[in-house]
């Protein structure tokens, strides 16, 4: 545990992440500064937790920002504000580490997967998913980054045991440490804090790692579907070449042949699209070699 939090703090690690995986370094940032806002507006009277909120029975502009907030909307009036308690300002902290630490050990592993454009995407669709499953809730509350934390969560897990990398066993721990933790500090607020807007980090907790496992098969399908129409490319961590560079050139020659007869005995529409394409790419390959030994 020592050590994973010495090098999340390294120095050079931190630009070399900032660089390479700006938007977990950025939306990391953003909540940190957002938490501290709301925190010093509750104690001093000001309802930023209320104002940061989406409430779908009140809406404001302000509530757009709600995937930044982690601590409950309990203000009961929006002009007075002075909603702070002691139990809400210790399930915000731990809400927030939990999203914090999700961000800085997942973010980037998701990040350099998926590519920051997806990913951000994904922090879209989690965000709306999570104010579409709120909105069905009694309260019609939606807060935090949970949902978004726990896509992060599965989704690096999943990658992580598609790599088979012994060496990571220890983070993948932590990992499930946290999703654990997400779950049960979910359930214990919904359970047993008063308000109401409790209940969406539930929905939180559903959303994400459902789109976490959506997301992956879809990439996945994505990276199958090119792979099949290039020939070759990659889908998780394994690598596909064309058949055409693991063949001898008297191999090439014997299946062109093949395909050629068949084109005379059953038309050029006989051919499935991978024959077409190695016929294509033989050609060219024979092309080449032949300039080449011509050349010499």
């Amino acid at each position: 545990m020592s050590r994973l939090v010495s090098s999340i703090l390294k120095r050079d690690q931190i630009v070399e992440r900032l660089t390479a995986h700006p938007l977990s370094l950025a939306l990391g940032a953003v909540i940190v500064f957002a938490q501290v806002a709301i925190l010093v507006g509750e104690i001093s009277g000001i309802p930023f937790g209320t104002w940061f909120s989406l409430d779908l029975n009140h809406f404001q502009v302000g509530g757009l920002l709600f995937p930044f907030s982690h601590y409950a909307p309990i203000a009961p009036d929006v002009t007075t504000g002075a909603g702070f308690s002691g139990l809400d300002f210790l399930a915000s902290l731990t809400l927030f580490f939990v999203c914090g630490m999700s961000l800085l050990t997942c973010g980037p592993v998701v990040e350099s997967y998926y590519g920051t454009r997806r990913t951000f995407l994904a922090l879209v669709l989690c965000t709306v998913g999570h104010a579409a499953v709120a909105s069905a809730l009694p309260g019609k509350f939606a807060f935090s980054t949970l949902a978004f934390a726990t896509f992060l969560i599965v989704t690096s897990l999943l990658v992580q045991l598609e790599r088979r990398e012994t060496r990571v066993e220890t983070e993948n721990d932590l990992r499930m440490l946290l999703l654990m933790a997400a779950v049960v500090l979910a359930a214990m607020t919904a359970g047993f804090l008063q308000h109401s807007s409790y209940d969406s980090l539930l929905a939180g907790v559903g959303v994400g790692p459902a789109f976490a496992v959506v997301g992956f098969v879809v990439n996945w399908k994505l990276q199958m579907r090119e792979v099949r129409m290039r020939g070759e490319g990659k889908v998780g961590n394994l690598y596909f070449v064309e058949e055409i560079d693991l063949l001898t050139r008297e191999e090439i020659e014997e299946r062109m042949d093949r395909l050629l007869d068949k084109i005379a005995n059953k038309g050029m529409d006989s051919l499935e699209p991978e024959e077409n394409r190695f016929l294509k790419n033989a050609s060219q390959r024979l092309k080449a070699s032949e300039s080449e030994e011509a050349s010499i």
